[in-house]
């Protein structure tokens, strides 16, 4: 009787086992950029999303971080700043729970178990180092648009603090994974192949040094610090993006305007010899009857990640398929905006920050971690199949393959609303009323922003083109 029953208990867990897999090809795994596709597609055609219903159960589930940072950059675009700034705060509060947690708690351990078995889909999202930046960044710039000048400080003041943490927190992730692959069979080689896929990555993420650190937002938190009349922090801030980006003129001058106000005579010399400007082609911040015009230019979308597989061979368990992200977009120029006042150019805005190239580069230092996990659990599936193959013979080990193949999906995940780059354009107006032309050669046509200039104020346009729509909104100060 054991007898004719044991085909059957093994036809049955061989049944099982490709309805799991069929399920899993079906439903579970569902790309991450197809589910913000709806997002980005209304950005780009202005067509109405009801933010009361889109992504609701996402923005409440183990990936809440990313989704409700999705959504907030989507209200922020679109002109709600009280989801923006609800959004932001959700995925800000999640954070901040997540690394006040213990270094090993059970729901990590239970990710990280289902990781080993499926993919790293599973492990609940934490944010990029770069994106947490930006999460603050553009929560400073909520604040900003309410004119609320303290909580954009506080906001700026975390962003900066989270570019120095996220840079401690990837050498721990980077040594835990150089521990944990160690004596690991097939590690060395399978590390080896996805470094050879992920050289095609290098000319954009050659573009920048890390992911941690970007000048966008020292320039915005340095231009908080001068609205709140700090301008010593100002210069500290500009001074940090003007290493990171050495060749944008509009923060060569801010860096000198602020150097010779705060009577900095050593490093005002030093810094007119290496950028060649003159005192006079400063911003007049004292000329009568002028205030000043900031532009923040927000250019297209971050690249999407793609999957790539391949077969690495895992010693006594064969060929064991291995699923990894990669960018495969290749580089293009920044293009500038231009802004008119009665078809005269006031200028073009020039670029400070390329997030393509910090989304590639954080993947590439993520390299040595994700080869990790996918060496661990590629020797975790390869025994799996030994296994079935000893309990069920081949047609055990065949059903244990499919599985591993149709479970192996990589994480595709990132902030997919962010703009491909960020420009910046300040100048000085004599004060009164402008309808400004916003020119882009990839927008269907000038948009146009109504200016007020106010003498000795400050007066903020952000500026946002997504496919040939342009957002703009306008904070004076």
């Amino acid at each position: 009787m054991n007898a004719l029953l044991k085909p059957c208990r093994q036809g049955a867990t061989l049944a099982a086992l490709l309805m799991v897999a069929g399920c899993a090809a079906n439903s579970t795994f569902t790309a991450y950029p197809n589910k913000i596709q709806p997002l980005t597609t209304s950005m780009s055609h202005r067509t109405p999303i009801d933010l009361s219903k889109i992504l609701l159960s996402e923005s409440k589930g183990n990936d809440l971080i990313l989704y409700n940072m999705e959504r907030g950059r989507y209200a922020q675009v679109v002109g709600n700043s009280d989801v923006s700034m609800s959004d932001f705060r959700a995925s800000i509060e999640k954070i901040r729970e997540n690394d006040e947690k213990a270094l090993v708690s059970a729901s990590a351990i239970g990710a990280n178990a289902a990781a080993t078995l499926l993919n790293d889909n599973a492990i609940p999202y934490e944010g990029e180092g770069y994106e947490r930046v930006l999460l603050h960044h553009y929560q400073a710039l909520n604040y900003l648009k309410k004119r609320d000048l303290e909580g954009a400080g506080v906001e700026v003041r975390r962003a900066n603090a989270e570019q120095n943490e996220s840079l401690k927190r990837f050498e721990k992730e980077l040594q835990k994974s150089q521990d944990e692959l160690s004596g690991k069979n097939g590690g060395a080689n399978g590390v080896s192949r996805i470094n050879t896929q992920y050289a095609q990555m290098d000319e954009v993420a050659g573009k920048v040094k890390n992911s941690f650190q970007n000048a966008y937002t020292f320039y915005v938190s340095g231009f908080i610090y001068e609205l709140l009349q700090q301008p010593g922090d100002a210069y500290i801030d500009y001074k940090k993006a003007l290493e990171i980006y050495p060749d944008n003129r509009y923060l060569q001058k801010d860096v000198l305007r602020l150097a010779a106000k705060l009577e900095m005579g050593d490093e005002l010399a030093e810094l007119r010899t290496r950028f060649s400007v003159e005192k006079e082609q400063f911003i007049d911040e004292t000329g009568a009857g002028s205030g000043e015009l900031l532009v923040l230019f927000e250019d297209g979308f971050v690249p999407q990640k793609h999957e790539i597989k391949i077969p690495i061979p895992i010693s006594r368990s064969g060929l064991v398929t291995i699923a990894f992200p990669i960018y495969q977009e290749k580089w293009s120029t920044q293009v500038p905006l231009r802004i008119l006042n009665k078809n005269e150019l006031i200028g073009s805005t020039e670029p400070i920050c390329d997030i393509r190239a910090l989304a590639v580069k954080a993947l590439k230092e993520k390299a040595p971690v994700i080869a990790t996990r996918q060496i661990v659990r590629a020797v975790a599936k390869g025994v799996t199949a030994a296994g079935a193959k000893k309990k069920m013979g081949e047609l055990g080990q065949f059903a244990a393959n499919i599985w591993n193949i149709v479970s192996e999906s990589a994480d595709l995940r990132s902030w997919l609303t962010l703009p491909a780059n960020a420009q910046i354009l300040r100048t000085t107006l004599p004060s009164g009323r402008y309808r400004l032309a916003l020119q882009h050669p990839m927008a269907g046509g000038p948009a146009y922003a109504d200016v007020t200039i106010s003498a000795d104020g400050k007066t903020v346009l952000q500026v946002v083109r997504a496919g040939r729509q342009i957002y703009s909104s306008v904070t004076p100060f």
